[in-house]
């Protein structure tokens, strides 16, 4: 009796301590596998796209005034002759280029489905290019211009409703279409300044102001705008956020992001080494923790969904949200500490049919 006793307790004894060891082995395999799993986050850093600036007259002051400015912004940029300029890669912008011929739009419209984007300073081309054909007339500028509040690739980063101060002089004015995004407007005639669109992968940028006519040749906030905006305009990550109550923070508002940028909610989203899949960087440098951190992001044009990857440590508590109607997504945590970083992972599980990845150009 004493025997079989002393087995049960023996074997209650063994139990426990199996279920300690197995408990032991699988937070210890987590962790390595967490371990594991972040040093494979690898990313591949991006340079700044290049800029080829088009214009048919080589004497140009405007296209000359915005190779400068773009140069200053620490854009590779270079200036082409209309006659000598063929689209090869990264993102073209005409500047008082009249005209150009059907097999050139033909071109140029291929380059954007082959992922390459087209900007235009001042009138846009008379010729249709694919489906889209941008048009302007011409009037005198205002003495400020101001960005929109409104949450946007091209004002990424940036304090919402910043204006700029420039000298009036003659500039163009873009005729407006409802599936343009207008990012900034002239202060008084409430023209637009600077403009985007998306449609169908392609990616299009217009702006009408004259660098030359700036009061602040450097302006740091304009310098990221250019940086932010031919990002977007390449196919490159680009990323906002914002902290708060749940609804402000999740939907990007003015006020929420003026508080990320208060509470030093500092972000970055930067492509992986495998090309397909990013990591996703939140922290909290701030003196206290942040309510709902949320980071907006802009995907490439290929990219059509992605979803959460990596380990169960890594994903915990985040969630992520695509955005209906735009090629980017949400990703959010519900707190993060003083002094915390959260790194995140995200797989592209779908690309859009007949477009090149940037990963592949």
């Amino acid at each position: 009796m004493s025997r079989r006793r002393e087995a049960n307790v023996h074997w209650k004894h063994l139990l426990f301590y199996g279920v300690a060891v197995a408990v032991v082995v699988l937070i210890g395999g987590v962790a390595i596998w967490s371990f594991i799993e972040k040093q494979s986050l690898v990313i591949q850093p991006e340079p700044l796209p290049k800029v080829t600036v088009v214009t048919a007259d080589a004497n140009s002051r405007l296209a000359a005034a915005w190779v400068t400015f773009l140069n200053r912004a620490e854009m590779p940029a270079t200036l082409v002759p209309l006659e000598k300029f063929d689209p090869i890669e990264g993102v073209v912008v005409f500047c008082q280029v009249p005209s150009i011929s059907p097999q050139l739009a033909e071109m140029l419209d291929q380059f954007v489905h082959r992922g390459g984007a087209i900007a235009f300073v001042g009138i846009p081309p008379e010729t249709p290019i694919g489906k889209f054909q941008f048009t302007a007339d011409v009037g005198n500028s205002d003495s400020t211009f101001k960005l929109s509040e409104t949450v946007s690739p091209i004002l990424s980063r940036l304090n919402p409703g910043y204006e700029v101060t420039a000298h009036p002089t003659e500039v163009a004015f873009l005729k407006e279409s409802p599936r343009m995004s207008i990012d900034a407007r002239w202060s008084n005639n409430a023209r637009a300044t600077i403009m985007h669109m998306e449609e169908g992968g392609g990616r299009y940028l217009w702006f009408g102001f004259n660098p030359d006519s700036l009061e602040v040749a450097k302006d740091v906030q304009l310098m990221v705008l250019m940086k932010s905006a031919f990002r977007w305009a390449a196919g490159q990550p680009v990323s906002d956020g914002a902290v708060g109550q749940p609804q402000t923070a999740k939907t990007l508002t003015p006020d929420a992001r003026r508080l990320a940028r208060a509470n030093q909610f500092v972000f970055s989203v930067d492509r992986m080494k495998d090309g397909d899949s990013f990591t996703v960087r939140m922290t909290n440098r701030g003196k206290q923790p942040l309510d709902n951190p949320t980071v907006k992001i802009w995907l490439p044009p290929s990219v059509t969904e992605v979803a959460l990857a990596g380990d169960l440590i890594m994903k915990r508590n985040a969630t992520l949200t695509s955005v209906p109607g735009e090629s980017a997504c949400l990703v959010s945590l519900p707190t993060l500490s003083r002094n915390e970083q959260r790194v995140l992972k995200l797989k592209v599980v779908k690309e859009r049919e007949g477009q090149v990845s940037a990963s592949l150009r």
